[in-house]
Parts: structure tokens; sequence; C-alpha cells
């Protein structure tokens, strides 16, 4: 269940540099609409076919974005662990549309939640409200995009490795199973490329 709640920065700490947002009357705009939301592990953001109503922007914590495959088996699309990262669907980035996925908490998060109407109206009197918002669609676009090249074109070590890099500190926080749907493999093929890792890895210690 979500609930109000004090947050390790400030809402406007968040705005200001977070998103690095320079117009303070903006950034009192975005305040005033802002409510303080902690979801704990388990409980969901979306399901597929609502219509979001708040756009939740990650302060603390990891959410999974998951869809439907043929067989009714949920295949990973997304993480979210960064900081500011923007927790909607995908599709959803257009406003008002029905959710595409389901996003769900992994852990416990904090969230900076201002509703879709508020970001619609914000966009359309501020213009840096707009590069704001253009901003996030470009940067979900690249990662999808990105991500479609890596499963399309790396090997599984490649994948894997892959990961680390660019999910640093998540194969400790994540089961083995979402990554693997992630990363297009399955949970017996990462546990072996992890346990073959470090193997080598202590190989390469030993004198």
């Amino acid at each position: 269940m979500s609930k109000k709640g004090e947050l390790s920065i400030t809402a406007y700490e968040f705005y200001r540099n977070v998103f690095r947002l320079k117009d303070k009357e903006l950034i009192q705009e975005l305040i005033n609409e802002t409510e303080i939301r902690r979801l704990k592990k388990g409980e969901h953001i979306v399901h597929i076919g609502e219509v979001q109503k708040d756009v939740y922007f990650l302060e603390t914590g990891v959410a999974r974005g998951y869809f439907l495959d043929i067989n009714g088996k949920d295949v990973t699309d997304c993480f979210g662990f960064r900081q500011g990262t923007a927790v909607v669907s995908f599709g959803q980035l257009e406003l008002n549309a029905p959710s595409s996925m389901t996003i769900e908490m992994l852990e416990e998060g904090s969230f900076f939640c201002i509703p879709v109407a508020a970001v619609i109206r914000l966009q359309q009197r501020y213009k840096e409200a707009m590069i704001l918002y253009n901003q996030l669609l470009i940067t979900a676009l690249k990662e999808h995009w990105e991500l479609k090249r890596i499963l399309n074109s790396y090997t599984a070590v490649q994948r894997y490795q892959w990961f680390l890099k660019e999910y640093p500190g998540l194969i400790d926080k994540v089961s083995n199973k979402y990554i693997a749907s992630f990363l297009g493999m399955t949970p017996v093929t990462l546990s072996r490329l992890r346990r073959s890792l470090r193997e080598e890895q202590k190989s390469d210690k030993t004198p």
C-alpha cells in the first residue's frame, strides 16, 4: 500500500539536481503537484491494460516491467533502479494510453509522483518541461533499441557481461529468472554463465 512519507532528498533537490531544471517557477509548480509515495516489494505501479494516472519518478528501489507472451508467460522488458527514472510503461510515454506492461516492485522503493494531467499542463506552459519530457522519451527509445540490438547480435556471455556493466549491482538484487528473461536466455543458462565466470576469476587470482 502506498503512502506519503519522507525521502532522503527533497522534491526541490530532486528536480533541481537530478533533472537539472533551472526555472524556479516550474520547479515550484512541480513541487506543488508532487506526492511522495512508498511502495513495498511485490506491489504494482500499473497492470497491463490500465491507464497510469501518475508519472512515478524513482528515488530509491528496484522495479520491473513485464509483458505476457503468446503462452501467457511473463517476459521481463525493463528494470528501473536509477534515481530519476520515469517508471512508466514505454507505451504510456504517449500519456493517457493503456499500459502495455505490468510494473511491479522487486524491492521497496520511494517515488515522487505527479498526475499525468499536470505533466500535460506544465508541458504546455513551460519550455523546460517539454524539453525534459522529450529527453525522457529519447532516453527510453535509446534503451529499448540498445536492448533489441544486444539481444540480436550478442552471444549469451556478451549479453551477461553487458548487463553487469549497464546495470551495476542489480545482479545481486534481482532474481536470476527475471534477469535471464530480460537477456533472452533460460535461468539454467544464466546460472552456468555466472558459475563459469566466477571460476575463471578464481583461477586468474590463483598464483
